[in-house]
């Protein structure tokens, strides 16, 4: 047998192969993770090309490229030490924001969870934040999805008005940048309520002219991603809301009716056709009882909302 050794992984000397090896080290994480991270080298990039260009004002044109690679290695490291950092650094996001505190062992990856018993999976919702998160998010959902609609179709459609006109190219990178703002907005927001991994950093801009910009926008599938997730969330909106009235209506309504009725004299159980006369001992603590049973399954209902509507921001929303 011919014993082999070990590659060395190659150094990168150009910027795109340096963000290429590190796309490649991060493969299989997060993807909002992964943005954050090229969104921090895009932004000491910018920096540093600034600092050379200040201290060769003299000499006209770019800064050097493989001088910009030996600062990024020597600030960051390379790109299989930058995935780890970052991969550590996640690891300790995820203990701090977590309901249940986490082993503090960060070497070694934790042991699998033990599966959890049908009365933790049944009952751990009554203490799960998320549950509670995904319910206030329900609540929101109607006004940001009224917004985001609303900016969406005005957009699009001044965009398309005034694309003839020399002020159309500007307004539509206003509108596309005013876009991708909102959606860091609805990432911190789906990220605290519903518990969903999303991007902490604006995206770097693009360089280059004007109509480069433009047909960067325009050939990035974020920027179409983004408008559709805003014009999807008013019918969603809707839905959230309708459900999350209806369960509030019903708690509200099993929980006060029997103390209504007994302040004016009515009947605990009555409708137009029907009149159960029955003792208040005996009526309040089953109406009681039905209001926590739909509590909870209001609870359950809107924790699996929030999965799936974290998932489906983490598809719309961040840069694959």
């Amino acid at each position: 047998m011919i014993p082999t050794t070990p590659t060395t992984p190659k150094i990168p000397t150009t910027i795109d192969a340096y963000l290429d090896a590190l796309r490649r080290e991060l493969g299989g994480s997060d993807p909002a993770m992964v943005q954050d991270a090229l969104a921090d080298l895009d932004e000491f990039l910018r920096e540093e090309r600034e600092t050379l260009r200040a201290a060769s004002a003299g000499n006209p044109g770019a800064p050097d490229e493989p001088t910009l690679v030996a600062r990024l290695l020597a600030r960051y490291g390379e790109p299989a030490e930058v995935a780890e950092a970052y991969r550590q650094n996640e690891r300790r996001v995820a203990r701090a924001l977590a309901p249940r505190a986490l082993p503090e062992v960060e070497e070694e990856p934790a042991a699998p969870p033990a599966p959890r018993s049908w009365r933790e999976r049944l009952f751990g919702v009554l203490r799960d934040p998320h549950a509670y998160g995904a319910l206030f998010y329900m609540f929101l959902s109607l006004g940001t999805g009224i917004v985001y609609f609303t900016w969406a179709v005005t957009g699009l459609s001044l965009s398309l008005g005034l694309a003839i006109l020399i002020i159309g190219v500007p307004f539509f990178l206003l509108f596309v940048a005013s876009v991708r703002g909102l959606a860091l907005m609805e990432g911190r927001i789906v990220e605290t309520l519903l518990g969903e991994r999303m991007p902490r950093r604006v995206p770097g801009g693009v360089e280059g002219t004007l109509l480069q910009r433009v047909a960067h926008w325009l050939r990035d599938r974020r920027t179409w991603s983004t408008i559709l997730y805003q014009l999807l969330m008013l019918p969603l909106g809707v839905l959230y809301f309708t459900l999350f009235a209806i369960f509030l209506a019903l708690t509200l309504g099993l929980f006060a009716g029997p103390l209504v009725g007994l302040y004016f004299g009515h009947g605990v159980i009555s409708a137009d056709w029907f009149q159960l006369e029955l003792p208040f001992w005996v009526v309040l603590p089953l109406l009681w009882l039905a209001a926590a049973f739909d509590l909870f399954v209001a609870l359950h209902l809107a924790r699996a909302i929030g999965r799936l509507q974290g998932r489906l921001a983490k598809l719309l929303l961040v840069a694959r």
